[in-house]
């Protein structure tokens, strides 16, 4: 009988308790404000080995989040966006790697994906410098956009330049997979191929469990439901989910998302419930599934289709949960 492991995510789905039946090698801890998880397939190491890949882990993930964190006032990050300098400023190798892959899916998605939305993010109340969210006016919204934009940005090797000062990265949309992508990488470094790993829902997987494909379940939301809606075999895969229901606000009788459009500085609207994206990289997944949710459901659709890529969206329409699956999704379906 296949096992479904459902993944906590910002859409709020939880790790079964039937994965903790089969007695597989664990570990867990904190990272990004979220839980991460890893499993494998195998013998447990000994205590000493055990303690040595999570301390290897964290020591990664730890990394990650002195580079890329904008909660962390002292990151290397932060430090460029809150400095004056705008032209040719150095990298360290990890987050020049994910400022290109974002520029790159940017402009894939014709600005969907903008880490310079910062100043938005900032505005509506979801950011590190924010207060209590809250709807901004008109003016602000304008002020705020003009320090936004996929082209105010420029990247070549590991130096980045900005338009002025006002341009702040925030790399919320594709940290996160970058770190699964990261602790993939430690495991393999320590001959552990057979594996899950989740951070918040972001997962990725080698190899297979017990000779068949692990399987991932993406649940309703929990708005509509607590049970599994889909369940997807992979190997050697990731899998990203984004939704608009766990980080919001109400005002008004309004409902604003976290996941700001670039192109109007507005919260996405309700009607995209949540979007999941395969890819070999987490990284590329986790940004990609943000992405589709701003973007007009016939557009993802037609990106998905023009790049085979397996990608989900769950819509509200009416009240009603529509699932739309791009062709490439559908051979991970049982």
């Amino acid at each position: 009988m296949k096992r479904i492991f459902l993944i906590a995510s910002a859409i709020g789905l939880l790790l079964s308790p039937q994965s903790y039946a089969e007695h597989l090698p664990r570990l867990k801890g904190k990272t990004m404000g979220n839980t991460y998880r890893v499993t494998w397939v195998g013998d447990y190491k000994d205590v000493e080995h055990m303690i040595d890949i999570r301390n290897q882990i964290e020591v990664r993930l730890a990394e990650i989040n002195k580079s890329m964190s904008t909660w962390d006032k002292q990151s290397e990050l932060s430090l460029i966006n809150h400095s004056a300098q705008t032209q040719n400023i150095k990298l360290s190798s990890a987050l020049a790697k994910v400022v290109t892959e974002a520029k790159r899916l940017g402009e894939l998605t014709n600005g969907a994906l903008d880490v310079t939305v910062d100043p938005l993010i900032q505005l509506w109340g979801f950011g590190a410098d924010s207060q209590a969210p809250t709807k901004p006016s008109l003016d602000e919204v304008h002020q705020a956009m003009t320090k936004v934009g996929i082209g105010k940005i420029t990247i070549n090797g590991n130096q980045l330049s900005r338009e002025h000062d006002g341009v702040r990265i925030n790399l919320s949309a594709i940290a996160k997979g970058y770190g699964v992508d990261a602790i993939a990488e430690v495991l393999k470094e320590n001959d552990i191929n057979n594996f899950l790993v989740d951070i918040g829902g972001e997962v990725k997987v080698s190899g297979t469990r017990g000779n068949q494909p692990w399987v991932v379940g993406v649940e309703k939301p929990a708005a509509y439901a607590a049970s599994p809606m889909v369940a997807v075999g992979l190997t050697d895969k990731a899998v990203a989910t984004s939704g608009d229901y766990r980080n919001y606000f109400k005002q008004d009788g309004q409902h604003f998302s976290h996941i700001i459009d670039p192109k109007t500085g507005q919260p996405t609207p309700h009607q995209v419930v949540s979007t999941t994206v395969i890819h070999d990289s987490c990284m590329t997944a986790d940004g990609l599934a943000t992405a589709l949710m701003i973007m007009p459901i016939k557009d993802s659709l037609a990106l998905a289709e023009k790049m085979a890529l397996p990608v989900m969206i769950i819509e509200n329409r009416s009240n009603e949960l529509v699932i739309h699956e791009s062709s490439a999704f559908k051979q991970y379906l049982p």
